[in-house]
């Protein structure tokens, strides 16, 4: 069996959490759920995980629970048949079989020479948040602005960009205020196809102040990313799931699983109730990357500091459907060293390269 192959693995019994992890280490999108023969029985994608975490299933339970029990595989004597077949029923990967049913490899569309996927081009605005000092990432900060400190041989926001580029989105707004001159050089020597505009924060605006000085601009549905969030999401797949849900926002959620450090006390009446050590906790973490309507815009005061959360729950109280995307992918947030240091360490080990 090939690597990638053995790295989609996965035993009935794990559980949901197990099968998050191994869905953020194979980077391949998609896991094979099988017997202790060795027999295909399921399949598990991120869609899968974001079912179960919107059905508040807890990821304790067995991945057979949420799993896809009739996924589409060909036998070992039928590999010509799997790009027809991806392509039918437009999906990305694809298992192979023996006559048991046996695992034997994994065929990824991206491996098929004649496939190049192409996402439609999208006229909808990304609005990056770029106006920041950074000073977590002192002293890098002093000299460059954050947008622009280097992951490989790119800076921070181009990444981004590409990220978003991949799945056809291609005009920018970029909001500046700390050295605002030097990011407009760069993206003047190297645009990179990007269509791309500023915004100009006077002063600090927040999270999502900056928004107000963009209404004019912000004319159909737009995405929100803070510049040193580095996340793995289909947004094309995100755009259609906020429309398909008629979302006035959509908030893209990061699965984490967190183990508090420490014996973790419950008081009752001044007695101790309950001691647990080291308790396990799982949250849904805001990534910091939102889907708007224009209308979100009139709930953030013209030229104020306000931050997005605020915005949002406000919005919410006004009656506003407000959604959440959770995704159980890899997601990075470089605004401080250590962060910074283990993104540039995960992106070598990926593959060597700095591609998102």
């Amino acid at each position: 069996m090939c690597g990638k192959g053995k790295r989609a693995l996965i035993d009935e019994n794990k559980s949901i959490r197990e099968a998050i992890q191994q869905l953020n280490e194979n980077v391949l999108q998609i896991l094979l759920v099988i017997n202790d023969s060795g027999q295909l029985l399921g399949t598990v994608t991120d869609g899968d995980i974001r079912r179960s975490i919107l059905n508040n299933i807890s990821l304790d339970k067995p991945i057979s629970k949420i799993m896809n029990r009739t996924p589409k595989f060909i036998y070992q004597d039928e590999i010509e048949k799997a790009a027809a077949l991806m392509a039918k029923h437009n999906i990305k990967s694809i298992p192979v079989v023996d006559q048991q049913k046996k695992v034997l490899d994994l065929i990824l569309i991206e491996d098929m020479l004649e496939y190049k996927e192409k996402y439609p081009a999208k006229s909808n605005q990304v609005f990056i948040m770029a106006g920041g000092k950074g000073t977590r990432l002192d002293p890098f900060t002093k000299i460059l602005p954050k947008p622009l400190i280097p992951v490989g041989d790119k800076p921070i926001i181009e990444l981004i960009m590409g990220s978003f580029n991949k799945y056809g989105f291609n005009n920018f707004i970029i909001s500046l205020n700390y050295k605002a001159e030097i990011i407009k050089l760069y993206f003047l020597e190297n645009s990179n196809g990007f269509n791309v505009s500023y915004t100009y924060e006077q002063e600090p605006l927040g999270t999502a102040g900056a928004l107000s000085l963009a209404k004019d601009r912000l004319v159909e549905t737009f995405i929100v990313s803070n510049c040193d969030v580095i996340i793995d999401v289909d947004f094309d797949d995100l755009l259609s799931y906020h429309q398909k849900n008629k979302n006035s926002a959509t908030v893209v959620g990061v699965v984490k699983h967190m183990q508090i450090p420490y014996g973790v006390i419950e008081v009752k009446d001044n007695k101790l109730a309950q001691m647990i050590e080291k308790p396990e906790y799982d949250f849904v973490i805001n990534s910091g990357v939102y889907v708007l309507e224009p209308e979100i815009t009139g709930f953030i005061p013209e030229n104020e500091p306000v931050n997005m959360p605020d915005v949002l729950l406000k919005a919410k109280e006004a009656g506003k459907k407000i959604g959440v995307y959770p995704v159980s992918t890899k997601w990075f947030d470089i605004g401080q060293w250590e962060e910074y240091q283990h993104t540039l360490e995960y992106f070598k080990k990926v593959d060597g390269t700095y591609n998102v």
